[in-house]
């Protein structure tokens, strides 16, 4: 398990780290200050403060192919 700091602050950005967690064969959760949500959730990510960086946590180890290639698909996020 690993975690990364991310910013996800627009619509596009939600939405294009909803496909990369829904594609990846692990669990992924977003933390804010006071919530957890499922990355593969769309409305769960709507429903957390997105203006400041949020807190990713990858269930995989981050040594993997799969969490390689899903770092790579969010590498614009990571703050």
């Amino acid at each position: 398990m690993f975690t990364r700091k991310i910013n996800i602050d627009t619509v596009d950005k939600v939405q294009s780290l909803v496909g990369a967690a829904t594609a990846a064969p692990f669990e992924v959760n977003i933390m804010d200050e006071k919530f957890t949500v499922n990355a593969k959730s769309i409305m769960g990510l709507f429903s957390i403060d997105r203006q400041q960086p949020v807190t990713i946590t990858v269930n995989a180890d981050d040594d993997s192919s799969e969490a390689k290639e899903f770092l790579m698909e969010i590498r614009d996020y990571i703050v």
